[in-house]
């Protein structure tokens, strides 16, 4: 009796043994699951930032091509070029330029699009803090009226002490969100109208219609007649602009009013099979030919007609 006591409970040790075992295996099988699971993840976020990275080198090189050729355009002599052009502004951008068209790259079985934008054709913000004027002034609380948003000062909030000029950061608005007139909706409607690039003008090349109605005496419907009849090419100059016969007696200041830009924004939206990102990369060229990358942004991935 006690021998059949003792193989029993030997069997029990065994399975309990046994089942120890199991379980620890179990868990180290599921440990290395999720390992392989997380490494893989994060190869295929490599290679769709990889992609993305491709995507930025390409928007670069675009935008310094395309306003090389533009400088040089604008240097040619007179004899060179038509009438219209003699009083080109140099290194003047517009929506004829190749930048203006993006364009889409397929990567390894994925696509980037990419976008360009001029972010002169924004409100720069920084302008109420640099250049204080009441014109200026005016012209924000105009755009705030279009957008349906509440009045408020974004001089008020305290400049960061973080390099780089811009009130809130190149291109970056968020410290709006600070303003307690705003709200998340109002926020969003008001983010993609503005910018911080230390005090840029307006260029009107690009502008649309809803940045053209701030200008003096002018309302929406009349900014958006000027944007059908702006030429290809652009206005050649500041003074071309005000001589549009639509403007003829409309009081516009001068002031913060322009034809060029230095800072762009490369929106590039990368899939590949059912994954997404979305990156914005913000760039400033130089007189040299230089396109400088100020900042990245990660982006919420926009919605596919799937969703």
């Amino acid at each position: 009796m006690t021998r059949l006591r003792e193989r029993g409970v030997a069997l029990i040790s065994v399975l309990l043994i046994t089942a120890l075992v199991t379980l620890i295996v179990s868990d180290m099988l599921a440990r290395q699951r999720l390992t392989l699971v997380s490494s893989a993840s994060q190869m295929r976020q490599l290679e769709l930032w990889q992609m993305a990275l491709s995507g930025e080198a390409w928007a670069r090189e675009r935008l310094r091509a395309d306003l090389a050729e533009a400088r040089d355009k604008a240097r040619r002599p007179a004899s060179d070029t038509p009438a219209a052009d003699a009083q080109a502004e140099p290194h003047s951008v517009n929506l004829a330029q190749g930048w203006a068209r993006g364009g889409t790259l397929d990567i390894g079985g994925g696509q980037v699009r990419v976008h360009l934008e001029d972010l002169s054709a924004r409100f720069d913000l920084d302008s109420l803090r640099l250049a204080p004027d009441a014109t200026l002034r005016a012209r924000y609380q105009r755009l705030l009226a279009l957008l349906e948003v509440p009045p408020h000062d974004p001089a008020r909030l305290p400049a960061p002490p973080a390099a780089g000029g811009g009130l809130l950061g190149f291109a970056d608005s968020s410290e709006l969100a600070r303003l307690d007139a705003l709200d998340a909706a109002e926020l969003r409607r008001l983010r993609p109208q503005v910018a911080t690039l230390g005090g840029e003008a307006l260029n009107l090349n690009t502008a649309p219609a809803i940045q053209l109605a701030t200008l003096e005496g002018l309302d929406l419907a009349s900014a958006q007649a000027l944007v059908a009849a702006r030429p290809r090419e652009g206005w050649p100059s500041l003074q071309a602009f005000l001589e549009q016969p639509a403007l003829h007696g409309r009081p516009i200041e001068r002031l913060g009013l322009g034809l060029s830009s230095r800072h762009f924004r490369a929106c590039l939206d990368v899939s590949l099979g059912d994954r997404r990102l979305r990156l914005a990369s913000d760039f400033r060229t130089h007189d040299d030919g230089r396109v400088e990358l100020l900042r990245r942004t990660l982006l919420a991935p926009e919605p596919t007609s799937e969703d």
